[in-house]
């Protein structure tokens, strides 16, 4: 098969782009033991996954040589593919070799990119493609992957990140089966990634927190003192809203349940909109709970 000249230049491309890589890396990047012990935090990852999210996203320099070889490579597959001839005699095996090549560039690539726009969510990229079907049918398999992510969030080894990933997967799994609860999924699991939430100095991680907690299938008044507390002393005013929703998200979950949690509920969110002198906790209640109907029903089920 005839090779261009082009083709000749952007494979010398490639092998100039991957001896400077070769130098950055061994310039720049971690300990071979660092890295060993942040590979084993996810046991699904493949060890190509692994070296991306460790040494190369670590790395601004390493991340943008990577993304040059990527781009260099699929031109040249592409060239490769453009330059077959009509008459040219060339093997079904080779032209299959060359299109998976170009697929494979093109997943890694959709996969970086999944996590580079929102980490949180970087999980998904990692689960097999059967992974709805074997949660649905499955059970053993559903409790062994719910009781692992239920010990990452508890786990104090792994990132704050890296924990609420783990609850959101966990919170993902009880609707993929359209259930409202589940015993891995409870106060202490919850609890514990407010108490990141309320001491991280990294605002976007506090708000995807709270964001997931306040929407939790957790019925406890422990959550809605927790609630209390933010909408009262936060000072950010979007996360004061989301801490509104949650109260009443525990209001409504309680009407549900037989915990005897409902007469606290409705006595704290009562006392909260009646007695406080802050007018953003006011103003923000009145929204939730502002009207007559929602008034007397509060009032009811806070008189047992």
């Amino acid at each position: 098969m005839p090779i261009n000249k082009e083709s000749i230049a952007i494979t010398l491309s490639i092998a100039a782009v991957t001896i400077a890589s070769y130098g950055a890396f061994f310039t720049t990047a971690p300990s071979t033991s660092h890295l060993q012990s942040q590979n084993m935090h996810d046991s699904r990852s493949s060890n190509e996954i692994d070296r991306s999210n460790t040494s190369v996203s670590n790395n601004p320099l390493l991340k943008d040589l990577q993304t040059q070889v990527t781009a260099l490579k699929l031109e040249l597959t592409n060239l490769k593919l453009s330059n077959i001839g009509p008459n040219e005699n060339v093997s079904s095996p080779d032209i299959k070799e060359l299109v998976l090549a170009v697929i494979e560039e093109k997943e890694q690539k959709e996969i970086e990119e999944l996590r580079d726009k929102n980490p949180l969510y970087g999980f998904y990229a990692d689960l097999p493609e059967d992974y709805d079907l074997r949660i649905k049918s499955d059970p053993a398999f559903t409790k062994s992957v719910n009781e692992e992510l239920r010990s990452k969030i508890l786990s104090t080894h792994y990132t704050d990140l890296e924990r609420l990933g783990a609850l959101s997967q966990l919170q993902m799994n009880m609707f993929i089966l359209n259930k409202s609860q589940m015993p891995e999924y409870d106060y202490e699991t919850v609890g514990s990634i407010l108490d990141l939430a309320t001491v991280s100095n990294d605002e976007k991680f506090k708000i995807q927190a709270i964001e997931i907690t306040t929407q939790a299938p957790v019925s406890d008044y422990r959550l809605v003192e927790r609630f209390s507390t933010i909408l009262k002393q936060d000072n950010n005013d979007y996360v004061r809203t989301l801490a509104s929703q949650g109260l009443i998200n525990q209001y409504y979950q309680a009407k549900g349940t037989k915990n005897g949690d409902i007469q606290q509920v409705a006595e704290q969110i009562l006392s909260l909109y009646q007695n406080t002198s802050d007018e953003k906790v006011k103003s923000l209640l009145h929204e939730m709970v502002g009207d007559e109907v929602m008034l007397e029903e509060l009032r009811k089920h806070s008189q047992g």
